[in-house]
């Protein structure tokens, strides 16, 4: 089971330091092992905050823009997942469905029912930036790493590293895929 951090925009970075940043903002957070669990990427939009609201609303849309995707099923308050992890000649196929969670038109949060990866959370948090021309985007993402099938079990055993790089590289691709959609 992977400890999940609450995921709150003010716990990790200050507004006004996502603000004042040139780039993106990662946090790696750390489990009880010592190693990555999670990851949450900030950084300032140049979208208005209801733009930014729409594509982060837009769960069905995540899959064309998001690396890795393959397609979004619907049910209700539920969606099924289905991720494509290619590697020259192979590729290892993934499938997870979460519940959508709606906080007033300032987050959303995906949480884990069933699939892999197991106990993933994925939260998108708008804050107002100082000038309503511009957002902040929090993307925070927790997943049990080693519930990910053969293919990535095979690669996190001989190269460990790659844990470090799994989830700041996921939570600033899924913030990044926002950031495009709205500033388009």
């Amino acid at each position: 089971m992977v400890e999940v951090v609450a995921m709150t925009a003010s716990r990790i970075f200050a507004p006004e330091l996502v603000e004042r940043a040139d780039g993106p903002l990662i946090h790696v957070h750390m489990g009880a092992d010592g190693g990555p669990v999670g990851a949450t990427a900030a950084r300032r939009i140049r979208a208005p905050r209801d733009r930014v609201w729409r594509v982060i609303n837009d769960v069905d849309g995540m899959a064309a823009r998001v690396p890795m995707m393959q397609k979004i099923q619907r049910d209700g308050r539920f969606a099924t997942v289905h991720l494509r992890f290619g590697l020259s000649l192979f590729s290892a196929h993934f499938a997870f469905k979460v519940e959508r969670i709606d906080d007033a038109n300032r987050a959303i949060t995906l949480r884990y029912v069933e699939g892999e990866p197991r106990d993933l959370t994925i939260r998108q948090e708008i804050v107002d930036a100082s000038t309503p021309e511009h957002s902040l985007l929090y993307t925070s993402i927790h997943f049990d790493v080693f519930s990910l099938g053969f293919l990535a079990k095979f690669f996190l055993k001989h190269h460990p590293e790659i844990r470090y790089g799994v989830f700041p590289g996921s939570a600033f691709a899924l913030m990044d895929s926002v950031r495009k959609a709205a500033e388009a």
